[in-house]
């Protein structure tokens, strides 16, 4: 008996998810796909839980409306917004609840008159939304760093608290700091690029203006309590410079973007996680997120 299963990816990253596909899940055979979204065959049952996916699951097949809305509840995803689907799916998505643990049933509408169905476990890690679309309300922010950072912390529930210190590398123009500060909390961003001006106006904001490569114990009156990072630099550069900080810092959570705009950063990802496990941090997990281009978040806490 066959085995099919879906995965929803970012139009930026469906080449890099392939890759991956084919490195770590080579008992999956391509079938039906489409910009977007794709649906793999597999002869055995099999934990399907790609990194690359923004959402992946069991798929049951396409179906008729007819069908779909004989279903108690289910979310609805479009691959594309301009897309109008029938009153009845959409009223169906608006009444339907899932809560953590339950298993979701969600009608794909890849394209006009063409439905999909699939079903997953909602995890705690995942968005509230249909087809794991962000839930942030878009704003006026320096840079799509706020995004990434801001679903992050929706994601993972990071506990961050009021007026903890974080070290930010890489922090020009200033979009992670916004957020942060939106959080009220206390960020020293290391960057020798500009800062948005009313970033650096902020009174819980510091400036280092030199690469963090050259920030030393003597840069810290105080403890740091988190280390962010959205750095354009290869996964192996940043996870040096973490580790070479922690030598003399101790904080209790890292949240880094990593790039993966080689398939080869691709293999690093689990050994980077476990490297972090033995450090003695208890919780670490990585996620694809909504706004993620070819980078993926990668978060340990102690």
């Amino acid at each position: 008996m066959s085995h099919f299963y879906f995965a929803l990816t970012n139009s930026e990253v469906e080449a890099l998810l392939k890759q991956e596909l084919n490195w770590f899940y080579p008992q999956l055979k391509p079938s039906y796909s489409r910009p977007g979204f794709l649906t793999l065959k597999a002869e055995t049952a099999i934990n399907f839980n790609p990194w690359m996916a923004r959402l992946s699951g069991i798929c049951l097949g396409k179906k008729s409306v007819e069908d779909l809305i004989k279903l108690p509840k289910a979310w609805l995803w479009k691959r594309q917004e301009d897309f109008n689907p029938p009153e009845s799916l959409s009223e169906l998505n608006q009444k339907s609840l899932f809560k953590i643990g339950e298993k979701v049933s969600l009608i794909m509408m890849v394209g006009e008159n063409e439905f999909w169905l699939g079903e997953y476990v909602l995890k705690r890690t995942h968005f509230q939304t249909p087809g794991e679309l962000s839930s942030i309300l878009e704003k006026k922010a320096p840079s799509r760093a706020y995004y990434k950072l801001a679903e992050a912390f929706e994601a993972f529930d990071l506990p961050m608290d009021y007026e903890e210190k974080v070290l930010e590398l890489g922090s020009a123009p200033g979009g992670a700091s916004l957020f942060l500060l939106e959080q009220e909390m206390k960020v020293i961003g290391v960057d020798p690029a500009d800062m948005d001006p009313t970033i650096l106006k902020h009174r819980n904001f510091k400036h280092l203006k030199k690469p963090f490569e050259t920030i030393t114990s003597s840069n810290f009156q105080e403890d740091i309590d988190w280390i962010v990072s959205d750095v354009n630099l290869p996964p192996s550069v940043v996870i040096k410079e973490v580790d070479r900080l922690l030598e003399f810092l101790e904080p209790k959570g890292l949240v880094l973007t990593l790039k993966l705009n080689q398939d080869r950063y691709l293999r690093m990802l689990k050994p980077i996680a476990e490297s972090f496990r033995k450090k003695g941090f208890l919780q670490v997990e990585i996620k694809y997120l909504p706004s993620h281009r070819q980078e993926i978040a990668l978060i340990a806490i102690r």
